[in-house]
Formats: C-alpha cells, sequence, structure tokens
C-alpha cells in the first residue's frame, strides 16, 4: 500500500502533508488518515492531541480548509 492510499489529499494540489499552526504560531505537521484522524509525520513525530483540526493548511500550496474538503486519491 503507498502512501496515497493512506491519506487524504488536498483538494488543490493532492498533497499529503498538511499543517496547522499552535497557540505559539508554531507550524505543527501531520497527515489525515481515511479516516478523517490526524497522524503526525515521520519527522515531526508530535502528539496531536489538543490540536484545533479546523483550519488546515497544505504544505503544497496556499490552500486551507477542514478535513472535510481533503479527497481521496483516485486513479483514472
Amino acid at each position: 500500500m503507498s502512501k496515497l492510499d493512506k491519506y487524504l489529499l488536498c483538494p488543490q494540489c493532492g498533497l499529503h502533508r498538511l499543517y496547522i499552526k499552535s497557540d505559539d504560531n508554531e507550524n505543527i505537521y501531520f497527515h489525515v488518515n481515511y479516516q478523517k484522524k490526524p497522524v503526525p509525520t515521520k519527522e515531526s513525530n508530535c502528539d496531536l492531541t489538543g490540536y484545533s483540526f479546523s483550519k488546515i493548511l497544505c504544505t503544497g500550496c496556499s490552500w486551507k480548509g477542514n478535513m472535510k474538503s481533503l479527497v481521496k486519491y483516485v486513479l483514472y
């Protein structure tokens, strides 16, 4: 199973690397699995408990939104 089969993607650019801003204005990086659960990136490996994911941002483009807007990888 590839990474694209595991994570939801940005609806604008198709990237699976997302982030939120902490109260200290720090970027917290994560992915979102198909169950719409945030998963820390291997590099950040941070505890995501207690963070709000109502406004998420894409690391690859200017998209921002919520988890409902993320899309599954579809191969045509």
